[in-house]
């Protein structure tokens, strides 16, 4: 079964971003495989911290779903919430008949670079307009790109204690930077923030456990990407930040909603105003949909933004279409997972660290990027969340007890 789990989690994140739909085939097997639980009923002895992490995800599927219920949203609604609900089982199986840590994170580094090399492979495509991978949207798949860039690169503490260091140290090197560099190419500036932010997490982390010398090393890799990013010809960083400015002066100057920039600012500005009619519980999907076609008649919103079904924010669209309780239960599922690992990486062992880093970053990350778009409306984003987060718990857990 230890085999089993291992080709699970390698193939979760080697197909997630090259093939179609890949995270969800390594996510489904996952599940499948935690269906022998049933029969093996091996013992778990969880922890305090394994049910809060499990209490919470049950928590954001509970919410959700008896909001949809209270609101009489469509039954598809329930499909993404569904996906934190599954985690449960996986995590549940992880702990039991934990994968090896080798699978994991070569898993990453091929993702990483399968991802960008088909990204790129579109990029000099003169008919496609931004790179997507295998993924169904340009903004998910740059976010899902710099995230494994980011996890991969939190591996180097892993990598320096293996029998092939050296090897190892390329290897998730390589998906560091072919994380970034699909990122860069798809044009998504919201995933572009955390790049700062993770490599300093990164590089604080490895100056206090190895020395000076790393923090050194990842300040002037950090340095050495902007330095090129900005530096290349026709460089789409610079360009899409010079678009940005433009696009934020003419929605200040004249409200123009027609950009990309305009249409954020419009739809944050419509689901902060419609939230204050039910602050508690929201106005579900269905009444926010209809309220901004409301809006859009009387003329109190642009019609740009009228087809969209979310605020493109993580938190406006779970106060608008859920209410404060909603909201609560999103924090809570970014929130609780970032404390429990970033305890872990204070207190834990020198093996468990790895993955309590990495934990650290997956929960750093989202929460940025639901800034500026709704990472848990779409199949990726929620499972591009849960499950890794449940793979690094276990994995985490694991290297504690073998301690």
């Amino acid at each position: 079964m230890l085999g089993l789990t291992s080709v699970c989690v390698f193939l979760f994140s080697a197909l997630a971003l090259a093939v179609n739909s890949g995270y969800s085939l390594g996510a489904l097997v996952l599940l499948l495989a935690s269906s022998w639980l049933l029969w093996k009923r091996p013992r778990l002895n969880l922890q305090r911290r394994d049910y809060l992490l499990l209490g919470t995800l049950l928590l954001y599927f509970c919410v959700f779903t008896a909001n949809m219920l209270y609101h009489a949203d469509p039954a598809r609604e329930l499909d993404m919430p569904l996906r934190a609900l599954l985690a449960v089982p996986v995590l549940l199986l992880l702990i039991a008949y934990p994968p090896r840590p080798a699978a994991w994170w070569s898993g990453l580094a091929i993702g990483a670079v399968a991802g960008a090399t088909l990204a790129f492979m579109q990029f000099l495509d003169t008919n496609i307009v931004r790179p997507q991978a295998a993924t169904s949207n340009p903004i998910h798949y740059g976010n899902a790109s710099m995230l494994f860039g980011m996890l991969a690169l939190s591996g180097l503490g892993w990598a320096r204690e293996q029998r092939h260091s050296l090897v190892w140290l390329c290897v998730l090197l390589a998906g560091g930077l072919a994380g970034v560099f699909g990122s860069i190419i798809s044009s998504s500036r919201g995933g572009w923030v955390v790049l700062p932010i993770c490599l300093l997490i990164i590089a604080v982390h490895h100056a206090k456990h190895y020395g000076k010398r790393y923090r050194i090393a990842m300040f002037t890799l950090l340095l050495a990407i902007v330095a090129v990013a900005y530096a290349m010809p026709s460089s789409l960083v610079y360009q899409r930040a010079i678009i940005a400015v433009a696009e934020l002066e003419k929605f200040e100057s004249n409200g123009d909603a027609a950009t990309s920039v305009g249409q954020r600012l419009e739809m944050w500005r419509t689901a902060l105003e419609m939230s204050k009619q039910n602050l508690w519980l929201g106005m579900g999907r269905t009444g926010y949909l209809a309220q901004k076609q409301e809006l859009v008649a009387e003329g109190k919103m642009s019609s740009a933004i009228s087809a969209y079904t979310n605020a493109h924010n993580d938190y406006l669209d779970a106060l608008v279409k859920r209410g404060i309780i909603g909201l609560l239960a999103l924090l809570a599922l970014f929130i609780v997972p970032l404390t429990l690992f970033g305890h872990a990486l204070r207190h834990s062992t020198a093996a468990a660290r790895p993955y309590a880093l990495a934990g650290v970053i997956l929960c750093t990350c989202y929460p940025v990027f639901g800034l500026t778009t709704s990472s848990l409306t779409l199949n990726i984003g929620i499972i591009m969340l849960v499950f890794p987060m449940v793979i690094l718990w276990a994995l985490l857990r694991q290297q504690e007890r073998i301690a």
